[in-house]
């Protein structure tokens, strides 16, 4: 399985003469840590002073050069720092994607804090907790934020609870601060942002991201596997709170080339993007396979897609049929990656160039200054072609979950193959090296699923089930439908609402099922990825012999029986 006839995959070819395919501790994990380290707040500045009069950043309305975003963003970064923020301090970014949106995360880096996005789509309640769990000293929204406003920066109200520093560039007015660079000496082990995901506890976590690892990334990309540069332009299209949105900002302005900013909900419309790419003329695009389908669908015919360059498609299996359709219809190579927030966006990849045939199920070999370790319950290597756990360390693993010293414990744990202290982090993931030395990704070991991209734990939405007043147990699974998965909950109403159920649950008063009342709770409580497609109330949940929910058991009931949503997630996230 997933054998190479004439693949072209320089960083990570089998070792000459070796008779062996590699293992998890030989032949393919790059031990070394970087030569230099280096923050996106120096990278960004260097560029600003290297070429200030070239284009930085194209959004809905805007156009700014190098000079112009630097102006903006440095402004609010000393506004940020007047404000009291520091080293390892986290700002929420309450702001839809925008101009106003890429200034924000620069400022906020540039000033030596972290941010971590908040999105103003979330449930009141969510923003609220993420905010809380981050301890968010400051908050920076948008110009119809429920607070005072009048230009850049207005010291009054509190959103979410934070005090908030509304940024709007469309009312820009040159304050009294000077829109110089500020040069500030920014720790490279620093805090650079924080991604709140969906969390096996019932509540998200907050995965913490260096200033260091997030520029090694950039660097990686830009230098060795890319060759980025001036006339390259990455599109930004998801949303913030998934951290490939980082990648797609920062890659471009770290090295002279410009970031193409997609309206709000505008990853949405597959006509809208390719009229984007092709007017912009975007040389890199990140596309979940289901959005990549959906995009060379629409491009059938037309040279829509002819400006790009580099294809990074993740988050779901490359399918034979969707690789074969690539092929036919762009000339590019195509980059699949893997891996988790908590390795500061991706930990392996494999890329497809000239005729190179597709590797099933591979998730490639381990990226730059990363180690893969495929290990048994007892943290020992297991022998090629066996499943195990997938576990990642090396430099650009993060620091743990902010606030959280439990579940960092849990997850990042001690790494027996390395001394120091070091770390690794136990994914949840299996996988099995092939006999050709590459990692295929098997399941998963635990509840969390990916929707279009996005990773949830299962048990964050059974909690929010659970919590409706007339809810006594749910359980949620993921449909069997490979090419649009979605979630499926089921709920067992609590027994007093069931005594005085005499009728059916489809003639409640008012019209409105038990189910709908279910689902609209979890929407008011959940992000949109997160809440299920369908509702179905049954009498009791199928358990194992263990006495869990036996998700395997369930079904979709008839439809009188269930409310249904919608799909599930955002095309393209």
């Amino acid at each position: 399985m997933g054998m190479v006839v004439s693949l072209r995959f320089e960083e990570s070819a089998p070792p000459a003469g070796s008779a062996d395919p590699p293992t998890t501790l030989e032949g393919c994990n790059d031990v070394s840590l970087p030569a230099l380290t280096t923050t996106v707040a120096d990278l960004f500045t260097a560029q600003v002073r290297r070429s200030p009069d070239a284009p930085a950043l194209v959004a809905p309305g805007v156009r700014l050069t190098y000079a112009e975003l630097g102006a903006r963003l440095f402004q609010l970064a000393r506004a940020l720092r007047a404000r009291g923020l520091g080293p390892e301090d986290i700002v929420g970014i309450r702001l839809v994607r925008s101009a106003e949106m890429i200034v924000a995360v620069l400022a906020v880096m540039v000033a030596g804090g972290a941010f971590v996005p908040v999105e103003p789509s979330w449930p009141d309640q969510r923003r609220r907790r993420v905010l809380a769990d981050a301890r968010a000293r400051l908050i920076v929204t948008g110009p119809d934020a429920p607070t005072p406003s009048g230009g850049l920066v207005d010291s009054g109200g509190l959103v979410d609870g934070v005090p908030a520093v509304p940024v709007d560039l469309g009312a820009w007015a040159w304050g009294a601060e000077s829109p110089e660079p500020l040069d500030l000496p920014i720790p490279p082990a620093g805090l650079a942002y924080v991604i709140f995901m969906s969390g096996s506890a019932g509540t998200p976590k907050g995965v913490m991201i260096r200033h260091d690892a997030i520029a090694e990334r950039l660097r990686w990309q830009v230098t060795d596997l890319f060759t980025f540069g001036a006339d390259d332009a990455s599109l930004f299209k998801a949303p913030l709170s998934f951290d490939i949105s980082i990648n797609e900002i920062l890659l471009p302005l770290v090295c002279g080339g410009r970031v193409v900013v997609a309206e709000p909900d505008g990853e949405l419309d597959p006509g809208y993007l390719l009229d984007l790419i092709e007017g912009e003329r975007v040389t890199f695009v990140y596309l979940v396979s289901s959005m990549l389908d959906i995009l060379l669908e629409a491009a059938e015919g037309r040279p829509a897609l002819s400006s790009l360059r580099h294809v990074w498609c993740g988050g779901e299996v490359l399918t034979p049929a969707l690789f074969g359709r690539f092929r036919a219809q762009v000339d590019t190579a195509l980059y699949h990656g893997y891996g988790p927030a908590e390795t500061t966006i991706g930990v392996s990849h494999v890329i497809y160039r000239d005729s190179a045939e597709r590797l099933a199920a591979s998730i490639g070999r381990p990226n730059p200054h990363t180690q893969l370790h495929v290990l048994d319950d007892a943290l020992t290597p297991v022998p090629s072609g066996a499943v195990g756990e997938l576990y990642v360390a090396g430099f650009l693993l993060g620091r743990g979950y902010v606030n959280n010293g439990a579940l960092t414990a849990s997850r990042f744990v001690a790494n027996p193959f390395a001394g120091d202290g070091a770390r690794m982090y136990r994914t949840g993931d299996l996988a099995r090296w092939n006999s050709a030395g590459w990692l295929e990704f098997v399941g998963r070991a635990d509840n969390q699923v990916k929707i279009r991209g996005m990773r949830l734990e299962l048990e964050e939405v059974e909690a929010a089930l659970a919590e409706h007043p007339q809810v006594r147990r749910a359980a949620v699974v993921l449909s069997r439908d490979a090419a649009a998965p979605r979630l499926l909950a089921f709920v067992v109403a609590d027994a007093v609402v069931a005594d005085a159920a005499a009728v059916p649950d489809a003639d409640r008063a008012g019209g409105v099922t038990l189910a709908g009342e279910v689902l609209a709770w979890c929407a008011d409580l959940l992000p949109q990825y997160m809440v299920p497609s369908v509702v179905t109330v049954v009498d009791t949940l199928p358990v194992t012999a263990g006495g869990k929910a036996d998700r395997r058991a369930l079904t979709v009931s008839p439809p009188a029986a269930a409310a249904a949503h919608g799909p599930t997630g955002a095309v393209g996230s």
